[in-house]
């Protein structure tokens, strides 16, 4: 039996999977396969002078393939050569006797010397560069009409192309060797000769596309690249998933992100919308997530119950006392918003009741995030033990005699204002935490449609409320997924990610909110070592920033924009563009602040820090334009 084996050094049946279908046969002008008819062009005269971007034109012919082999000459042979050509025409602008010719004779030596001190002063370096074009049809008339044009195309910009007879099968094997390998093909083709400089020029770096090999088709460049982007993408330049949207109406922002929400709803990362326009409603039921109305009617979410916002990273516990001291941060932060003239005194006296009355409820800093939910006070039961501290009797209105004037005037505010939260707001304020269990569905959207309208207190306090039960399940997932990664049971790719988008964001995110402005800026620091993204978006930059004047706000928000990753930046109105090189100075050029008042919809330069920018147009299918009714 050994006679019959034989060792073969390729594998037959990876050949048999991409053979052609039906076999192949070289004929003089053509190959002939099972499925119809090829033949290569070949590129064999190229015009003296060419433009700029000359290369474009000559790969940019539909329904063709084209392949460019470059392979560098030897520079003596290159001198050499160039020697002999030089030698040539000065002799035919001795012998011709024709005004024209010597002219072209001439100028053709005098271009040629010009590349000799370019070779031996300037380091230039002469390339060999073959050009073919690979055409098919399912008959010979097919295939006979497109080289016709192809030629005919060819030839009104100066160049000229051949079907090589009897050399088709080595241009064939062409597509699959190195230009230096083709040298040793029976025919022996010799490239164009070509200076690296009208090479580099023909199609210099303006060609840009984003390959992630994770990501979704977004759009398209301006130079025909595709975008598939996936914001969760890390390596060495990208290490955090946030990222800024900013777009007029009318700029297909709401589209972008829905194609992002529907991106990541399909690879089953979890997202939560805060969704002030009612904008996603659709979207997230015809996906199967939630809607959850923040005005009360879908439940409370308590801002006395304390979750687990920080995690050690070295043991990936979670910190109760620190986390403890977080909520007390937290619940001082929501009454700032209720009450934003509260003097430093007040605050600090607001804090400290709030430590007491903990203690005396019976929640122990140690064991803080552990509490079933029924088991936290809620705001009437806080209201009590301050007034508690306040009256001698409280039925009588009598006030304990011990107090002194200033601290008198401290809680008496204080009462006042938890006294109208808990009266005019304990739908949304005071309760046991009755939202169900969100953890385990892949989308949430959190509405605070109707609470737009409402005091801008009560607005900015149920925002900042649920961002930071958010954060907690941000924490949770992250947890689990980390301690996943860390054993090497999954890798970044296999990890679940966690995605909170925030729309109309500049509702909440503004100069005037800097507390907002703080916390997400914590948000965004965090959130990467957690798998954890946040994209937040606004309708014109100038909604974020109204006033520049103040040194401290604008340092902090364009903070806040320099830790996203991604800046999706899409039409802006003329007035903007200053505010747009203050905040994205170093990141924009003028050209491209220039060119964004007057993009048309779905037009969209992503920058991408530490990466490039990518000015790219934003692509829907007809699907995707009936999955994302509403937007434009």
């Amino acid at each position: 039996m050994e006679l019959f084996k034989k060792n073969i050094n390729y594998n037959p049946y990876f050949l048999n999977k991409i053979q052609p279908v039906g076999g192949i046969r070289f004929k003089a002008r053509s190959i002939v396969k099972g499925d119809g008819y090829e033949a290569c062009v070949h590129l064999y005269d190229f015009p003296s002078y060419v433009n700029d971007f000359w290369l474009q034109q000559l790969l940019s012919f539909d329904d063709i393939v084209t392949t460019i082999d470059v392979s560098t000459e030897n520079r003596k042979n290159a001198l050499e050569q160039i020697n002999t050509a030089i030698s040539e025409q000065l002799m035919r602008v001795a012998e011709v006797s024709n005004n024209i010719d010597k002219i072209e004779a001439n100028n053709t030596a005098n271009m040629l010397i010009g590349l000799v001190e370019d070779i031996t002063t300037r380091e230039e370096i002469v390339k060999q560069v073959t050009i073919r074009y690979y055409l098919s049809g399912k008959t010979e008339l097919e295939l006979d009409n497109k080289i016709k044009n192809l030629l005919s195309q060819l030839e009104s910009i100066g160049y000229r192309g051949a079907v090589f007879l009897n050399e088709q099968e080595y241009e064939w094997k062409s597509l699959f060797l190195s230009a230096t390998n083709q040298k040793y093909l029976p025919n022996k083709r010799i490239g164009k000769h070509i200076p690296s400089i009208a090479l580099g020029g023909g199609y210099p770096f303006h060609y840009t596309e984003l390959n992630d090999e994770t990501g979704m088709f977004m759009g398209t460049t301006r130079t025909g690249g595709n975008v598939i982007l996936d914001t969760f993408t890390k390596d060495s330049i990208r290490k955090s998933y946030n990222a800024l949207v900013i777009g007029v109406m009318g700029s297909g922002k709401s589209t972008l992100l829905k194609k992002l929400l529907n991106n990541n709803s399909i690879v089953e990362n979890t997202v939560r919308i805060l969704d002030i326009a009612g904008e996603f409603k659709t979207l997230v039921e015809i996906l199967g997530g939630k809607i959850v109305a923040l005005d009360g009617s879908d439940g409370i979410i308590n801002p006395l119950q304390i979750f687990a916002t920080i995690i050690d990273e070295n043991t990936n516990e979670v910190l109760k006392e620190q986390s403890y001291m977080q909520h007390l941060s937290k619940v001082s932060m929501m009454y700032q918003f209720l009450s934003p003239e509260a003097t430093h005194e007040e605050l600090r006296e607001f804090e400290r009741l709030l430590n007491d009355f903990y203690e005396q409820f019976g929640i122990e800093k140690n064991k803080a995030t552990e509490y079933k939910t029924n088991e936290y006070p809620i705001m009437e039961n806080f209201l009590d033990y301050i007034q508690e501290e306040f009256y001698e009797d409280k039925f009588i209105g009598k006030i304990k005699d011990t107090l002194s004037e200033n601290r008198q005037k401290r809680l008496e505010s204080i009462i006042l204002s938890i006294d109208n939260l808990v009266r005019s707001y304990g739908k949304l304020f005071n309760g046991h935490s009755s939202i169900e269990d969100l953890t385990k569905e892949q989308i949430v959207s959190f509405e605070l449609k109707s609470l737009v309208d409402v005091d801008k207190r009560i607005f900015n306090a149920q925002t900042f409320n649920i961002l930071t039960m958010l954060w907690n399940n941000a924490l949770t997932q992250g947890l689990s997924e980390k301690k996943a990664f860390d054993k090497n049971e999954k890798n970044v790719q296999e990890t679940r990610k966690y995605l909170l988008l925030i729309d109309e964001a500049h509702k909440f995110i503004n100069s005037n909110n800097i507390m907002a402005v703080d916390y997400l800026i914590r948000f965004e620091r965090e959130a990467r070592k957690y798998f954890s993204g946040l994209i937040f978006a606004t309708q014109s930059i100038r909604d974020v920033v109204p006033n520049v004047s103040d040194g401290e706000v604008f340092e902090k928000i364009r903070t806040l924009f320099e830790l996203t990753q991604y800046k999706f930046i899409m039409q802006q109105d003329n007035n903007a563009k200053d505010i747009l090189y203050k905040v994205f100075n170093g990141q924009l050029t003028h050209s491209e602040i220039e060119l964004i008042p007057n993009f048309e919809t779905g037009d969209c330069i992503l920058t991408i820090n530490g990466y490039k920018n990518i000015n790219f147009h934003i692509e829907v299918s007809d699907k995707e334009k009936f999955l994302f009714t509403g937007g434009a």
